[in-house]
């Protein structure tokens, strides 16, 4: 099976302190755009991650979608009954169990051998799901990560059920966070994990504005992110700072993932190593990054969107191709700064095209921002005003998030290592 024959989604898992985790990755068979919470009980096949689809093809390649984080997968009954073999790497994986699956008058027959042939395989496993019957002090024992879904307790319920896990050694991971009710009353209860749109999706404080400081770099940003700008006024920039000069040849020293590090001594030498998109685009976000306590995961996903409307824009934009990288970029803005986007660009001297594009959706490239915005947040069914379909937003996907996976560990390594 091919990459262009499935959907993939990722949604981050976060500790108490609101670093990423890990990753929850589903596939979809290619047509199944629905989306939302409500997704699994009106379609529970195609929720959940077929196993076949992502245990038995390699080139899905999910790996590279979750950086050096854990890899979380549903998992279904194939992999239960034993009739598929597992071809991921135990130390990223940890495999999400349907609570059905495993006891209760649902159970797969023979599920918690091959539960516990796992555990001895080097996998960890997490109950999915998760509500108390019988069986489940016995199978405990197997299991590191129990997950909640507070839509099935209410706040009394997860008080009783949280309480009771912590009789064992388990993780209490709460899904399907999407209000701040949800996510204050689990923070109270000591959860250690959450994960929901609420999370996936920060959003900016209308009430913060950009200081001084903040705005000087996100103007220069936006300059450098334009199709003219040229290599010397990169250099002037880097050599005007020297901090940003060490993390700037730092960058382009890592070198492409796992790959070998290389001696980079002046900015002409990084162009020719990384080339012009990408070093455009490390500069602009180490001025914008630059001691703001900026996640990983908002860092990514910008990236991630800039990087996907640059290889859609000659589908859909012709000779404003170049424009899609710089509006797919700075629409991301907000979530980098916490600023309401159109705070972040009120005073910026940008082309009128541009700003349209970014603010009001408008013209070939807004439509295609607007739907590989949709596309990230989950809505896939939504992505339909550029005409391009789920096949090429998909395929588009793979290659952005590997992208920016890369760039957010070279950017990371670079301002904090």
């Amino acid at each position: 099976m091919s990459r262009s024959d499935v959907l993939v989604g990722r949604q981050p898992i976060f500790d108490r302190g609101r670093e990423v985790h890990g990753y929850e990755l589903v596939l979809r068979p290619d047509g199944d755009v629905h989306a939302g919470p409500d997704r699994r009980a009106a379609n529970p096949d195609g929720d959940l991650l077929t196993s076949r689809m992502l245990f038995s093809s390699l080139e899905v390649g999910v790996d590279r979608f979750v950086g050096d984080k854990l890899m979380f997968c549903d998992v279904n009954e194939d992999l239960l009954t034993g009739d598929l073999a597992l071809l991921l790497p135990p130390e990223r994986t940890v495999l999400e169990v349907p609570t059905g699956a495993v006891y209760g008058s649902y159970a797969v027959a023979g599920a918690g051998l091959v539960c516990r042939r796992l555990t001895e395989e080097g996998y960890t496993l997490a109950l999915d799901d998760f509500w108390w019957s019988d069986g489940a002090d016995e199978m405990f024992p197997l299991f590191s990560f129990v997950k909640l879904d507070p839509r099935r307790y209410g706040p009394d319920g997860m008080a009783a059920v949280i309480e009771r896990c912590r009789a064992f050694d388990v993780r209490v991971l709460v899904q399907s966070i999407d209000t701040e009710t949800a996510l204050s009353e689990s923070d109270a209860l000591g959860a250690d994990l959450f994960q929901g749109y609420l999370l996936s999706t920060p959003q900016p404080d209308p009430g913060r504005v950009i200081d001084p400081g903040e705005f000087t770099k996100t103007r220069l940003a936006a300059r450098l992110l334009e199709p003219d700008a040229g290599i010397a006024e990169i250099e002037a920039l880097v050599r005007a700072d020297p901090a940003l000069s060490l993390q700037l040849l730092h960058m382009a020293g890592m070198g492409a993932a796992g790959g070998m590090r290389r001696t980079v001594s002046t900015v002409r030498e990084a162009l020719v190593l990384v080339g012009w998109r990408r070093l455009q685009a490390w500069v602009a976000l180490l001025l914008v990054a630059g001691g703001q306590g900026i996640s990983e995961e908002s860092m990514t996903s910008a990236l991630v969107r800039a990087r996907m409307c640059e290889l859609l824009g000659r589908q859909v934009a012709g000779d404003r191709a170049e424009m899609a990288f710089t509006a797919g970029m700075l629409s991301g803005l907000d979530l980098l700064l916490g600023v309401p986007l159109e705070e972040v660009l009120r005073d910026l001297p940008l082309d009128d095209d541009v700003r349209d594009a970014v603010l009001e959706h408008s013209g070939p490239v807004g439509h295609l921002v607007a739907d590989v915005i949709d596309y990230q947040l989950g809505r896939p069914e939504c992505a339909t005003r550029s005409g391009l379909g789920a096949q090429a937003l998909q395929s588009a996907c793979f290659d952005a998030l590997a992208w920016g996976i890369e760039m957010t560990t070279g950017l990371d390594a670079a301002t904090f290592g």
